[in-house]
């Protein structure tokens, strides 16, 4: 029909309707996105395994129908920073973020890097952004990256602490409350996406929804706890001896971080306790996924959408005798990532290293958008086609400025900014039980590995307010 109805018309207005006809059916044939971040989710999934009770039968679900990166690493193991490198597509040691700190907007390093809403939205897709996705929002500047909003959402809290030692900081708290889901915030947000989702929208979508449980303080209703009998649940292998072949360097990092250190969890008898409800968060935001991904499914979109399903960083709930992240080890550093949608056949899960920096390329590719010249990660395309496809640059981990990880698909080595170091054999050592740094076997792998290291990685970036306070290190 278009064909005969442009033959009578000048050359240029020929032209122009040519265009316009291959954008719009390119733009139809676009798929839309669909990213879910998770805070503080290790491990712990049907999927991964990472403990053998844990209940997630919709992210189990989700990740059948994709592609499971098994060995997939956050760029900073700590909210802010990590989810700033996931939207830049940027390392740390180019922006200069390492810790709880500045906002995106902030770092000078990122001035003219677009988030990865802004990417898309420039070429063509509305973009929208509910709960927690950059630690600090998208505001100031970034504010016109998003198209509409879906909130952020606070949720229900006790008067009362409602199991918190005495002296332990009151975002640690933990217990079964609220009574219903409808009260906590992350529900409201799966509830709200749920409704976008049955919308019509002209041009193709990207929504990005984060959503905040396990993160402490681990509040969420009794029926989450009654999935986990406290004193049947399996707590992780962590003897003693484990750090008896490390370097001090990180041991101590939660004498002035908030999280309690392990001695006084055990001294309080509290392992079991908070291990029950970190599980329990696990299924509650299991729960609140699989209300998204069902509206998904039942919705005009269900065909073509890219779903991308991630964590910031992992957490510790005692291995190495530690609670919470910031650590260069796996379970500090290890992340969920998976990623279906149309084209991406499920199968066999991908051990080969991924970063979470890789995103943002790979849906770029995907969706066969511009490129963006500051990335720094690497496609997934080719693992998604082919999971047992090598790929030669490991995962690199950066905590503190000068501390850094090198994660392969068989080894980790930590290098400390004072030359102290740690190296994993992955292949009979998955806890990192065995530090083989010192040994004169590992010599050439450790030099291996270490041609990865970051160099003139950037300096700590720290707000004027910031600069006059010392770390304590």
């Amino acid at each position: 029909m278009h064909q005969f109805s442009i033959l009578t018309r000048p050359i240029l207005v020929l032209l122009a309707s040519f265009l316009t006809f291959e954008t719009q059916a390119q733009d139809s044939n676009r798929p839309n996105i669909l990213m879910i971040s998770i805070d503080d989710l290790n491990d712990w999934t049907g999927f991964l395994g990472g403990h053998p009770q844990a209940l997630t039968p919709h992210m189990d679900k989700l990740a059948k129908q994709g592609r499971v990166f098994a060995n997939a690493h956050c760029a900073i193991p700590v909210c802010s920073s990590s989810r700033v490198s996931v939207m830049s597509g940027v390392a740390a040691t180019t922006h200069g973020s390492y810790e709880l700190g500045p906002a995106y907007e902030e770092l000078p390093a990122l001035n003219n890097v677009p988030t990865i809403q802004r990417h898309f939205k420039d070429n063509g897709y509305t973009t929208l952004v509910g709960g927690k996705v950059l630690h600090h929002g998208f505001q100031d500047r970034l504010a016109a990256d998003v198209d509409r909003s879906l909130g952020r959402y606070k949720g229900a809290r006790p008067k009362k602490m409602m199991n918190l030692p005495a002296g332990w900081s009151k975002a640690w708290d933990w217990g079964a409350y609220p009574e219903n889901d409808s009260e906590l915030g992350d529900f409201q947000l799966a509830e709200t996406a749920a409704e976008v989702l049955q919308e019509n929208f002209e041009n193709p979508f990207f929504i990005t929804l984060g959503f905040f449980r396990p993160h402490v303080p681990l509040y969420v209703p009794p029926k989450w706890f009654d999935l986990y009998d406290i004193e049947r649940i399996s707590l992780p292998d962590n003897p003693m001896s484990d750090l008896e072949d490390l370097p001090g360097n990180f041991l101590t990092i939660n004498d002035y971080a908030v999280a309690p250190r392990n001695k006084d969890v055990l001294e309080h008898r509290k392992q079991r306790s908070m291990t029950q409800a970190y599980l329990a968060s696990i299924s509650f935001v299991d729960h609140c996924v699989g209300i998204v991904l069902d509206a998904l499914e039942s919705s005009p979109h269900s065909d073509n959408t890219i779903i991308v399903l991630w964590s910031d960083h992992g957490f510790h709930l005692g291995e190495k005798q530690h609670w919470a992240k910031r650590t260069l080890w796996e379970e500090s550093t290890r992340v969920p990532l998976l990623i279906s949608g149309p084209g991406i056949q499920p199968g066999d899960t991908c051990t080969e290293p991924a970063s979470l920096i890789d995103i943002y390329p790979t849906l770029v590719e995907l969706c066969q958008a511009p490129g963006n010249p500051h990335l720094e990660g690497i496609s997934l395309v080719p693992q998604l086609n082919d999971p047992a496809e090598p790929r030669d640059q490991p995962a690199i981990t950066s905590a503190y400025f000068g501390n850094h990880s090198i994660r392969t698909r068989d080894w980790r080595l930590i290098s400390y900014e004072d030359g102290a170091k740690e190296l994993y054999d992955h292949r009979v050592d998955q806890d990192e039980f065995h530090n083989l740094a010192g040994d004169p076997a590992y010599k050439e792998t450790i030099e291996e590995l270490a041609q990865w290291l970051p160099q003139d990685g950037a300096a700590e970036f720290k707000k004027v307010s910031e600069r006059a306070k010392p770390r304590k290190n």
